[in-house]
């Protein structure tokens, strides 16, 4: 069951947030009728009673009949985050291999430039990541140029 993409867990208010699903009375009776004279029948009523909140929970989470149920768009944030950490993470050890190799300024610029030479990056390509990045810090979704500096040529 999901528990991350509800508005309280996001907000930190909780950090594990998880909604059951409210069996009515007329629920719970259908389930005992079909209990009534069997062995074990508390056993048996108590797994039909998790299967049902089980099915009636993933069903609202399809549905997003949850109130306070984040959609797909913040799952996409966190994904972003998550691949801005791995790559975080990943040149910091770029950049510890460097300092333990004591390998010099001019040729740090060397190998940073042979890097985006060899990925075929240009100017315009670090202008827009600036803009997206700089949109993502701030919380704002992809394509709010509100508050963008215009280009100056």
């Amino acid at each position: 069951m999901q528990t991350t993409n509800h508005i309280l867990a996001k907000e930190g208010i909780l950090t594990a947030f998880a909604i059951a699903k409210r069996v009515t009375p007329d629920d719970m009776k259908k389930m005992q009728s079909q209990v009534k004279g069997k062995k074990s029948a508390s056993s048996l009523f108590k797994s039909m009673l998790t299967k049902k909140i089980i099915e009636d929970t993933q069903q609202a989470f399809e549905s997003n009949k949850i109130p306070g149920l984040m959609v797909k768009e913040v799952v996409e944030e966190n994904t972003e985050k998550k691949r801005i950490v791995e790559l975080t993470y990943f040149a910091s050890i770029m950049a510890k291999k460097m300092a333990g190799n004591n390998i010099s300024k001019y040729h740090s610029c060397y190998i940073i430039n042979a890097i985006v030479n060899m990925l075929g990056l240009t100017e315009e390509d670090f202008n827009e990541f600036h803009r997206k990045f700089s949109r993502f810090k701030e919380g704002r979704p992809p394509g709010d140029d509100e508050g963008d500096e215009p280009e100056s040529y």
